[in-house]
């Protein structure tokens, strides 16, 4: 799955595949995914319709015939609940746990919710609340001292009951930092609360060189065909394109004669793979383009740090979004995760008078480049946060276009009825990712509207290409 798609939590419901993944700082949060071949992938809704805080690792299951999620926020864990994954979800319910990376199993009617750090706490029979306190149970895996890692970080449980045995694969050596940081970590217990012995195959996942197309692979979690078939998805930076965020993989396992797991030894992170299902082929990666005909908001879309429904009206043909805050830094932009090194996306933008919007490349309010509609004109914001104003293209209606060709930005911009004109400013944005910025984030397209009034956008584009087909 092209772009930022981390921590993903796969399941199977009888022959369909649903995740969910770390939705960070955008809302809707927890979007789920579905998913006939565990190959292609549709999203279908969203658990979170608020913004609770930056969500990190959720984890999707099912206990009982009733579905789970169990996830971050505001450094504390929560779980919302639904008959369906596509939901309705409930509210969610504060566990009272100030921990991450959650991860539930059941054994004998009993609950258990493992944590970052090797913690484990015992759940009520209902899963909503917390039975005893956390307590360690697992310590990490000793990574080997010629590994360059960022360091131990035992996290990412995931938790799985398979022929006799409890398997609890773990990462270790951080998500981000040195190529070879990351990774898959497993143990086995005949029970859900351990003692664990570790696989001799550990670790099971991991960036062998700094050289390799994926970095940091890791934080996986296992999944099975109606067939049969075994896979673990993980996550991994993209060797030069740490911009795209971490992007999600799929890589068939296979159990041995002695009851452990371990990847397929001829297919590594880059290998092509069999389709898993005997139907079918790969189809696009889910195409993010809207022409705001639905009076219902996108799921493509996430509102940074909020979401307020009164902000934005949709349908129609247009989305009209309020104006907010004085310029970027206290404005919420409107989001969609793109994957690809070169792409054009394109806009259709209306402003009433005193607004500036526009069309971005977002990855923070200090760190984003793009070009907007204003008082002043058409302006540009190159990737340092440098802004050029062109006040002889004063209008209230453009079409604007961004053009991100391997990382390097050229911006355009059409008056109605006119040719297309490129602005002298251009903009480079490698450096814009977590290893230099921090936060887990991932440069994305957005929607700006600030100072008053409000910006109507219609005919939102995007082509996987430096230009478009016309």
């Amino acid at each position: 799955m092209g772009g930022d798609h981390p921590d993903a939590s796969p399941i199977r419901v009888g022959n369909e595949f649903y995740l969910t993944h770390s939705s960070f700082d955008y809302a809707p949060g927890l979007l789920i995914w579905h998913s006939s071949d565990l190959i292609n992938w549709r999203p279908v809704a969203a658990a979170l319709r608020r913004y609770y805080g930056s969500i990190w690792a959720p984890y999707l299951c099912e206990h009982q015939g009733r579905f789970y999620i169990y996830f971050p926020a505001n450094n504390g864990i929560f779980v919302v609940h639904a008959d369906h994954p596509t939901g309705p979800w409930s509210e969610p319910i504060d566990l009272h746990i100030s921990a991450i990376d959650p991860a539930h199993i059941a054994e004998n009617g009993r609950r258990f919710l493992y944590m970052n750090g090797g913690q484990m706490a015992e759940l009520t029979p209902d899963g909503l609340a917390v039975k005893s306190p956390p307590r360690a149970v697992f310590e990490p895996w000793s990574v080997p001292a010629t590994t360059r890692i960022e360091c131990t970080c035992l996290e990412g449980p995931k938790l799985l009951e398979h022929n006799g045995y409890f398997y609890l694969n773990v990462a270790e050596g951080g998500t981000g930092g040195p190529a070879t940081s990351h990774s898959i970590i497993s143990a086995r217990s005949r029970h859900a609360e351990g003692p664990w012995e570790f696989s001799p195959y550990n670790p099971i996942v991991h960036t062998q060189s700094r050289d390799d197309r994926w970095l940091s692979v890791g934080h996986g979690r296992l999944v099975d065909t109606p067939e049969g078939k075994w896979y673990t998805t993980l996550h991994a930076y993209e060797n030069g394109y740490r911009t795209l965020g971490r992007q999600l993989l799929l890589l068939p396992v296979e159990w041995t004669a002695d009851g452990w797991f371990r990847l397929l030894p001829e297919i590594a992170a880059d290998s092509a793979i069999p389709m898993p299902m005997l139907t079918g082929r790969q189809e696009p990666f889910f195409d993010p383009s809207d022409n705001f005909e639905s009076p219902e908001l996108g799921l493509q879309w996430g509102f940074w740090h909020e979401y307020d429904s009164a902000r934005f009206e949709t349908g129609n043909g247009y989305l009209r979004l309020a104006a907010q805050g004085k310029n970027l830094a206290d404005t919420s932009v409107l989001t969609t995760p793109v994957g690809g090194h070169s792409y054009t996306i394109e806009v259709d933008v209306d402003i009433e008078p005193g607004c500036e919007a526009g069309l971005l490349l977002f990855y923070n309010p200090e760190h984003a480049t793009g070009i907007t509609l204003g008082p002043k004109g058409i302006s540009v914001r190159v990737g340092n946060g440098l802004t050029f104003s062109h006040p002889e293209d004063k209008a209230s209606r453009a079409t604007l276009r961004i053009v991100n060709d391997r990382q390097e930005i050229d911006f355009y911009f059409r008056r109605p009825n006119q040719e297309w004109q490129q602005v002298r400013e251009s903009a480079e944005i490698s450096g814009m990712h977590h290893n230099v910025l921090g936060g887990f984030l991932d440069v994305r397209p957005a929607l700006s509207a600030w100072g008053s009034g409000d910006a109507t956008f219609r005919s939102f584009r995007y082509w996987p290409r430096e230009n478009p087909p016309y």
